[in-house]
């Protein structure tokens, strides 16, 4: 793992996540989270909230299929992206992106956790 040292002093030390370790917060947070959250916000919102129709349809057909189909596309994508570590790591500010799409699932996730909290109080 390597560090990167703030400031002059080197007192602070942040360390940088590894390839893996952005990969399994990808896989928890898009696979576990989303799908979570998901089922929440549509158990008290409704199905009508969800943008993508196809996860819609699942969630008024059998909400358990929507946990099913996401946690295996992101199951698969993390598979993929082990199998590519050495060509993600290649690409330029691939840490960053992959940051990116880690903190893009954990937005997604609180605002599904958020409008099924809404719907609860209402």
């Amino acid at each position: 793992m390597s560090h990167s040292r703030f400031g002059d002093t080197g007192v602070f030390e942040l360390a940088k996540p590894s390839y893996v370790e952005l990969v399994f917060s990808l896989v928890i947070v898009w696979g576990f989270g989303d799908a979570v959250s998901t089922i929440f916000a549509a158990q008290h919102a409704g199905a009508a909230g969800e943008l993508n129709p196809w996860m819609r349809a699942l969630l008024v057909y059998e909400p358990l299929l929507v946990v099913l189909v996401k946690m295996a596309v992101v199951l698969y994508v993390g598979v993929v992206l082990l199998e590519c570590r050495d060509i993600v790591e290649t690409v330029p500010w691939w840490r960053g992106w992959l940051l990116a799409i880690v903190a893009t699932g954990a937005i997604v996730v609180l605002s599904n956790t958020y409008v099924g909290l809404a719907a609860v109080a209402a």
